[in-house]
């Protein structure tokens, strides 16, 4: 490699430090900081409401985007957390979120 080359390199690597996102700022727990999607932000709300009774297991949702308003239709599969012999059960949730904000949840039958 020439001298040329190796500057060009170096210059290049400064560059792509400039664009870094710094992350340091975490106060409330791992990733409080981050982008949530649409779809985070509904998981969430599942977790929150089912998470202290039950073991959930996730499906792929189904997300449609009207402008800045994203619907997620999330289903999942509910089983007890406690040894038992009840056959574990399917829901599912829509939320609409707009602007990054969760705006309404409501259970699909």
């Amino acid at each position: 490699m020439t001298t040329r080359t190796l500057c060009l390199l170096a210059l290049g690597a400064l560059a792509l430090s400039a664009c870094s996102i710094n992350v340091d700022g975490d106060t409330h727990g791992p990733g409080y900081n981050l982008p949530r999607t649409a779809t985070d932000l509904c998981r969430r709300e599942v977790d929150r409401t089912y998470d202290s009774r039950y073991r959930i297991a996730y499906e792929l949702p189904e997300l449609s985007t009207d402008g800045p308003t994203q619907t997620v239709r999330q289903a999942f599969t509910l089983a007890l957390r406690k040894e038992n012999f009840e056959a574990p059960e399917r829901r599912a949730l829509r939320c609409v979120v707009k602007g990054g904000e969760l705006v309404s949840v409501t259970e699909v039958r």
